[in-house]
């Protein structure tokens, strides 16, 4: 009996659940390993801007591509909705996220893709 040939993208697949009192969000990261790395190097250089004369605006839309680049779009809204527009909070939930998990799954994924 044959084996299939198996082929997998190696795409990353996880859940993160935000919990701050009696809200949550739960986020679904959906995504393929190189373009997320991609996406979160270019957050990095934006997050790397920022500096104490940086205004609201400049800080929400760092926060904003931080999200973007592990939740997506629509997530990345709603979580900025969840923290009432405080991009501090936004980009050190991601910043925990990701030195947390993320990191570690991107890892995974791009090793077994060799």
């Amino acid at each position: 009996m044959f084996k299939p040939y198996t082929i997998s993208l190696n795409r990353i697949h996880d859940r993160v659940q935000i919990t701050e009192g009696d809200e949550s969000l739960l986020l679904i990261v959906e995504g393929d390993a190189a373009r997320m790395v991609s996406a979160l190097t270019e957050a990095q250089k934006v997050l790397r801007s920022l500096n104490n004369d940086s205004d609201e605006g400049e800080r929400k839309q760092a926060a904003l591509t931080f999200a973007q680049a592990m939740f997506g779009n629509a997530q990345a809204v709603k979580l900025i909705d969840f923290y009432h527009g405080d991009a501090l909070c936004v980009i050190d939930v991601c910043g925990r996220y990701f030195s947390g998990r993320l990191a570690k799954l991107i890892g995974n994924a791009q090793k077994r893709r060799t």
